[in-house]
């Protein structure tokens, strides 16, 4: 159970991939207009990401504990951020991580009023990209709120530690049998074995109970951030409507694509490989 947690969060971490091709296919222009469009919407993305993370993952609080942080780095402007404070929610005031979420959901809408969507068809794809984009923050930050009980690793711990306990007197041999032989067993090595397995595995669903941590085996959140906003830019705007060009010669039959195989490059592999 805490393996499969474990591996649920993992995968419900959200990606603006989806969400950005979408956009840059469908929001087209390289007029400044569209392209300040689509580098708002990118970028409200990863706000998103981060106003979201930082409630669960104490990566991403230490390095955005505050709004201000956010606007040093770029991702919001003072404008955005008043509006943003104005926005009162009384319930839980601190989880307003779906407002700009609810902002992008505004400018497509209105593009598609402009004319710069053309079809219902292109509107109804970018708001489900969105959707599902929303949604891995949201089951994310359930698993998150949502623990497991602390009754199973209470009892967990105290039926590991207590079963050696009882074993650390029970597995022990006397000097001498019934029959008064030497009994010449001095190390319980199958006791100890067990005693590394069980325990072992004990720490590792410590450890895997709360993957949001800032220790070496959590999800890097840090990573996840800078990755996303560096491909974000460059699908919305740098790559936005480039392709290499395409030759008629591709359709020649004298041009033939062939998987190579090269014994160089495979002790290349072997030598960094094992550092020779």
């Amino acid at each position: 159970m805490i393996v499969q947690r474990w591996w649920d969060c993992c995968k419900l971490i959200s990606w603006p991939d989806h969400l950005l091709f979408n956009v840059s296919a469908l929001i087209r222009g390289n007029d400044i207009e569209t392209r300040v469009i689509r580098k708002t919407i990118a970028r409200y993305a990863i706000l998103t990401s981060i106003l979201a993370w930082r409630s669960i993952s104490l990566r991403v609080l230490t390095r955005y504990p505050t709004d201000e942080h956010l606007i040093q780095s770029g991702l919001m402007t003072r404008e955005e951020l008043v509006i943003f404070q104005k926005i009162t929610v009384k319930v839980d005031p601190h989880q307003k991580w779906w407002v700009p979420l609810n902002w992008i959901q505004t400018m497509m809408v209105r593009c598609f009023e402009k004319g710069t969507l053309t079809h219902t068809n292109e509107l109804r794809v970018l708001l489900d990209a969105l959707e599902n984009y929303r949604k891995g923050f949201f089951t994310l930050f359930l698993y998150d709120w949502i623990q497991i009980p602390l009754v199973y690793s209470h009892v967990s711990t105290i039926s590991v530690y207590g079963y050696f306990a009882f074993a650390l007197i029970g597995r022990q041999f006397p000097s001498m049998n019934e029959n008064k032989e030497m009994v010449d067993i001095y190390f319980p090595i199958f006791t100890v074995l067990q005693f590394l397995f069980y325990v072992g595995w004990l720490k590792v669903g410590e450890d895997l109970m709360f993957p949001f941590g800032a220790d070496d085996e959590d999800i890097e959140f840090n990573y996840i951030v800078e990755r996303n906003l560096e491909i974000a830019l460059l699908i919305v705007d740098d790559l936005h409507n480039q392709v290499p060009p395409v030759y008629c010669e591709a359709l020649s039959d004298g041009i033939r694509v062939f998987l190579i195989f090269d014994f160089s490059s495979n002790f290349l592999v072997f030598i960094i490989f094992f550092k020779i």
